[in-house]
């Protein structure tokens, strides 16, 4: 019996950097000891083991995980991912990220990850399905619409999501507790929200920076759809793209990408393949651009690949990417990085909506629901400033500073 969970050494960096984040503010808000200790271990955490019988009638076990880490403020929620190599330390420091984002976008909410270390490529399309199932069968008595509720991660698109909510599904009109289905049925354009509200908090930033909107040049990342989206919502706005990569596919084009033509390609194909200047990957660290929209792996931005940047704003859009060590020696070049509690909070707002929604039972136009998160982005962002000016600390830790301050508020309110 062969068995999924393929080693690929300690991965203990993202548990690392969220642990430095969080000391780091919790030193500067003097923060009692028991308090830290409590805020610091997950909750609860599952580990399963996922049988499949593969195409070739071999039996193969996968490993499945569940971490839950605070969930004071409100129900748990977080992405459920499918990586090679995915390890409890991951998402024990994904749980514990997605607390704080919660926490700093003040939605009501409290911080999850779960995944199966699987490579999702190397399995066929029924097999791929058949453990995606088998995991929400697993990890059913964890879930609840008002407990702990999943949404899209790495490799998890949204007929994905659509199968756990199957399988967690017991009567036809339950509230199933999970996020990112297709539109049909039930979901959120939850993509092309999160990359329209990205692209208005990157003029924001930028004008605040002194940059000019006009012709700006900006390369942009994500693990999901959002990137296009983003920088379809730039070139709107006068901004020139230069590169545009997601999850298995890449542009590039120093004069800058036809966004219109690549809108009307992505239309009829459904992906970027066979546009001109399409590539499997685009390595967009070390382009010539103004602007880095960084969405990407768990410490992906380390400090040989950082020596590279050109970008005078560097936006991280997804939770992590950028190690320690990279934020102070980005910031002594003089480089602006808006950290990933800000970078990614359009996620946890578009999550509040559709899970809102279906407690709700609603159907709200989609142009309102795209203003207010893009206003609610700008907010979180202009409260971090106003902070980080008050306190006179870096963008990084003032957002941590804010976000531990009303998770551990709840917390003295529930342990006194």
């Amino acid at each position: 019996m062969a068995h999924g969970t393929a080693a690929v050494g300690r991965r203990e960096v993202p548990l690392s950097s969220v642990r430095q984040y969080f000391d780091i503010a919790a030193d500067r808000l003097r923060l009692h000891p028991e308090m830290r200790w409590l805020l610091s271990v997950p909750f609860r955490e599952m580990t399963v083991e996922l049988p499949l019988r593969r195409d070739d009638t071999r039996l193969q076990l996968f490993r499945g995980f569940r971490v839950q880490h605070n969930g004071v403020r409100g129900p748990l929620i977080g992405p459920v991912r499918f990586q090679s190599g995915l390890e409890l330390n991951t998402l024990r420091a994904a749980a514990e990220s997605m607390t704080w984002r919660c926490a700093l976008a003040n939605v009501p909410f409290g911080g999850a990850a779960g995944g199966v270390a699987c490579d999702s490529a190397k399995l066929s399309p029924g097999e791929f399905e058949h453990l995606v199932r088998r995991y929400g069968v697993r990890m059913k008595e964890m879930l609840g619409i008002y407990h702990d509720v999943c949404m899209p991660g790495p490799s998890a698109a949204p007929q994905t999501m659509l199968w756990i909510a199957e399988e967690c599904s017991t009567q036809t009109d339950s509230l199933v507790p999970v996020l990112g289905k297709p539109v049909q049925n039930g979901g959120l354009a939850s993509d092309r929200l999160i990359g329209r509200a990205t692209a208005k908090l990157i003029t924001q930033v930028a004008e605040n920076a002194g940059l000019s909107i006009e012709r700006l040049r900006v390369a942009v990342s994500s693990l999901d759809g959002s990137a296009f989206h983003t920088a379809v919502a730039l070139d709107e706005l006068g901004c020139v793209v230069v590169a545009v990569s997601e999850s298995g596919s890449g542009l590039h084009c120093s004069t800058g990408i036809d966004m219109q033509a690549l809108a009307d390609h992505v239309a009829m194909t459904g992906s970027f393949t066979g546009f001109e200047g399409a590539a499997e990957t685009v390595d967009i660290h070390a382009l010539d651009c103004d602007v880095l929209v960084l969405g990407a792996s768990e410490g992906t931005l380390n400090h040989s690949a950082a020596t590279d940047v050109q970008a005078k704003l560097v936006v991280e859009t997804s939770e992590l990417v950028i190690t320690p060590d990279v934020d102070h020696y980005l910031a002594s070049r003089g480089v602006l990085v808006i950290p990933d509690l800000i970078g990614s909070a359009a996620w946890v707002l578009a999550a509040n909506a559709e899970w809102s929604n279906a407690v709700q039972r609603l159907s709200p136009a989609e142009d309102k629901m795209e203003h207010e998160i893009e206003t609610a982005l700008v907010r979180i962002y202009e409260q971090v400033c106003e902070r980080a000016r008050r306190d006179q600390i870096g963008l990084r830790t003032a957002a941590y500073s804010q976000a531990i301050e009303r998770v551990a508020r709840c917390e003295r309110l529930r342990v006194a």
